[in-house]
């Protein structure tokens, strides 16, 4: 399976994630009353990636690497973006750039270790 990109949709319900590829490329998550978690901790990505995020009353958990540089760049109704991870504040590799574009409704981005 390849996992160099992904897409998702969750309508009143839930999905999971684990990527391990080494080379990510883009991922699309919908959510329409659901929540998404993808889960990078075991991969790796160069340069710049967008993961959009589409939701409507919906949460996306995403755990990624203390290392990578996390951009949001959502458009936000009743919505809030939150970095959780405790190591965010580390050295970031400017290499490794998570950017987040979509839009999202009464919602929620929980990023976190």
């Amino acid at each position: 399976m390849n996992d160099d990109y992904i897409n998702t949709t969750a309508i009143f319900g839930e999905v999971k994630k684990q990527i391990l590829s080494k080379e990510f490329k883009y991922g699309q998550l919908t959510n329409l009353f659901g929540r998404t978690t993808v889960d990078f901790s075991n991969a790796d990505l160069n340069g710049a990636v967008v993961l959009d995020c589409t939701q409507f009353c919906g949460e996306i958990r995403i755990k990624a690497p203390a290392g990578w540089h996390v951009i949001p760049e959502v458009t936000n109704i009743f919505m809030v973006v939150d970095d959780k991870r405790r190591n965010r504040y580390v050295d970031t590799d400017k290499n490794k750039t998570l950017i987040l574009r979509g839009v999202g409704i009464f919602a929620s981005i929980n990023i976190m270790d």
